[in-house]
């Protein structure tokens, strides 16, 4: 099973992306080794993530993978991430 993220304030066309387990997995194992805060916990269920916390996240992770095989697909969540922490936050659907 994947998962959707939001932004806080998204127009409906863009601002969301539908990960797959696999591509969570991923993402969430190079944020452990990057020692980015990621709250893990709220993939469990609907929730949010601050903007407060979405620029914490950002200056920690560093723009190249340590232990991720796709680079575009790191690169493209931090992206992601900032929009996200520019409209509002992020919201989490599993």
């Amino acid at each position: 099973m994947g998962c959707a993220f939001y932004w806080a304030h998204n127009d409906g066309m863009s601002g969301h992306i539908w990960l797959s387990e696999r591509d969570v997995r991923a993402l969430v194992d190079e944020m452990l080794v990057q020692a980015v805060p990621w709250p893990l916990e709220r993939l469990e269920g609907d929730s949010s993530v601050a903007v407060d916390e979405l620029e914490a996240m950002l200056e920690t992770a560093e723009p190249q993978p340590k232990v991720m095989p796709d680079a575009k697909l790191w690169l493209d969540w931090l992206r992601f991430l900032e929009g996200a922490a520019a409209n509002g936050g992020l919201l989490v659907r599993p």
